[in-house]
């Protein structure tokens, strides 16, 4: 019924804004014309289109060549696109844009084919080299991010004692590929407080050698979280000059609105509205700050959360974090791990980073105030936490249009859905695990059935529940086209389709990149479409994906982004 309702103010906003487009083509003339295209609209009303005119940033109009000829006055530009495709600006339905910008020139420790590491011998080597450019100042750990045991030839994490081969004189932490884990050498333990008898924190797990109960240097969640404080921040001119990189950087992937999924600390949260005060940001940034900090950040830092922009920034809701990651073996499950971590029992199941009550408690308070939560939750046990909070907040403060996000939806169970109809869940799906830990799911983490259900996007699909796709950069390239290829075929690393009932179609696909993450983040009625009266957000494509051979889509290159008629990102010939 709510996908009824949705559909149908759709359509009543649709004639709206076809109302008004028939006014402006007699009272404004355009700015740019851009003719001759392939424009794929993402409007269900006038799916394909030749021509647009656009006046001030937004769509006046979209049709044929004839038709959007009727807007040129001496002063329009125009655009002769020479055939290409022309989609809607992609709409990020998840991602760390600020911590991207943050690790800009951080080493990269990823495994092919976004990085070049394969072995814990690479990762030393690297190493050595960054320490040996750049030694830590007294009182700064060295640090680097995106190694991942799943693909490193010995498929185990470095330990303590392959970080104390690179370096004893200085602390050392390396950052998991999926960010909830670190690994640390020994001096660093040291300066965290870490030995062999202090207590797991809650919320994480500090790993130990089984046969010596010695710390074997791996933290999960929690008890990573200290690290942060001795990683030597960026100075202003540098994330200023990170910040610019980023957004180069996403807008080369046709990115024209990007979620800052966990803003904070304070210094982040500064940065964005600094930025933001002086036009430096021309991607729409949606930031989520992390719940913790939330109310001090209101408080100190004058942040309002509000559904519309204030420039190109908005602080639209708050972030959760429920348990950790699958592929790390921190994601709290019903059901144990095929392989637990060393030292861990066959019953481990992973942890929550809260309990019930507190879950609860968070909740509450979120809708006291009517604010948009989105959560974390990897695990079907996660997930069932936050949908019980979410409904003991929903039956006290009433079913109001907040659209809770559950990110990752991970590994779900198919009776979960109709608790997600029930509250308006919208599930944000990391479909890209098929190929990125696929296999190490099958073989490793959750067996070849459960394996087979991860991201079931076309089980929200068969419960008529829209979704949006996302990368959780920088976890991997915030890349869509790579979205949009995993989630028509679901193929590993290998090439086995993982869970082929849960494919989706192209232009399904399309819209779970676009027009469903605008409507997850209060936006729907601006972009996500190529519509009379929305942004004039586009994204120029080399070939049509929807007629494109599925296996081609990732390699389909954006060449052009257009954020509010402002060309962004041009690809050189």
């Amino acid at each position: 019924m709510d996908y009824l309702v949705r559909c149908i103010r759709t359509t009543a906003c649709c004639i709206l804004l076809h109302a008004a487009s028939a006014w402006s083509q007699q009272n404004t003339p355009a700015d740019t014309i851009y003719l001759h295209g392939n424009v794929i609209t993402v409007n269900d009303a006038q799916p394909k289109a030749e021509a647009v005119a656009v006046a001030k940033g937004q769509i006046l109009a979209v049709g044929t060549d004839q038709q959007i000829l009727a807007y040129k006055a001496a002063t329009t530009r125009v655009v002769d696109l020479h055939g290409k495709t022309m989609l809607p600006g992609f709409v990020d339905g998840h991602s760390h844009f600020t911590m991207v910008a943050a690790l800009w020139g951080i080493p990269n420790l990823n495994p092919p084919p976004v990085g070049s590491v394969r072995t814990v011998a690479d990762i030393q080597h690297i190493m050595r080299e960054h320490i040996a450019a750049h030694p830590p100042k007294p009182g700064e750990f060295a640090y680097a991010f995106g190694y991942d045991d799943a693909e490193l030839a010995e498929h185990r994490h470095p330990m303590r004692q392959d970080l104390d081969a690179i370096t004893t004189t200085y602390p050392l932490c390396l950052q998991h590929a999926s960010g909830h884990l670190a690994t640390c050498n020994s001096l660093a333990l040291k300066t965290l407080g870490y030995d062999r008898n202090t207590p797991d924190p809650e919320g994480g797990k500090l790993f130990h050698d089984p046969s010596t109960g010695e710390l074997n240097g791996v933290l999960a969640d929690a008890a990573a979280a200290g690290i942060r404080k001795f990683i030597p921040p960026p100075s202003p001119q540098q994330m200023a000059q990170s910040l610019q990189a980023a957004q180069t950087y996403y807008a080369g992937f046709g990115y024209t609105t990007v979620q800052d999924g966990a803003t904070g600390p304070a210094d982040m949260i500064k940065m964005l509205q600094t930025a933001n005060s002086k036009g430096l940001l021309k991607l729409d940034v949606i930031a989520y700050p992390v719940y913790a900090g939330a109310d001090a950040f209101v408080s100190q830092l004058g942040i309002t959360f509000s559904k519309q922009y204030t420039g190109h920034l908005k602080f639209q809701g708050v972030k959760v974090f429920a348990d950790g990651s699958p592929q790390g073996k921190t994601a709290w499950f019903t059901t144990a791990y095929v392989h637990p971590p060393d030292g861990a029992s066959n019953e481990y199941r992973g942890f929550p980073n809260m309990s019930q009550e507190q879950m609860d408690a968070v909740y509450d308070h979120a809708y006291s105030k009517d604010w948009q939560v989105i959560t974390h939750a990897n695990g079907d046990a996660a997930i069932d936490e936050v949908l019980n909070a979410l409904q003991k907040a929903e039956a006290k403060y009433g079913a109001n249009d907040r659209r809770p996000v559950i990110i990752h939806s991970q590994v779900m169970r198919p009776d979960q859905f109709d608790r997600y109809v029930q509250l308006h869940v919208f599930p944000s799906f990391f479909e890209a695990h098929t190929f990125y830990w696929g296999d190490w799911h099958r073989k490793e983490i959750l067996g070849e059935q459960r394996a087979a259900y991860i991201s079931p996007l076309h089980s929200a699909l068969d419960h008529h529940i829209l979704f949006s796709l996302h990368s959780d950069a920088p976890i991997i390239p915030p890349n869509p086209m790579m979205l949009w290829w995993c989630a028509v075929n679901r193929k590993t690393r290998s090439g086995f389709v993982l869970g082929p009932d849960q494919r989706i179609d192209a232009m399904t696909a399309l819209k779970a990149l676009t027009l469903w993450p605008a409507y997850q983040q209060f936006d729907d009625n601006i972009k996500g479409s190529i519509e009379p009266g929305k942004y004039a957000d586009f994204v120029l494509l080399e070939e049509d994906p929807l007629k494109a051979n599925p296996d081609h889509l990732r390699e389909i290159r954006v060449l052009e982004t257009i954020k509010q008629d402002e060309v962004l990102y041009k690809r050189e010939p």
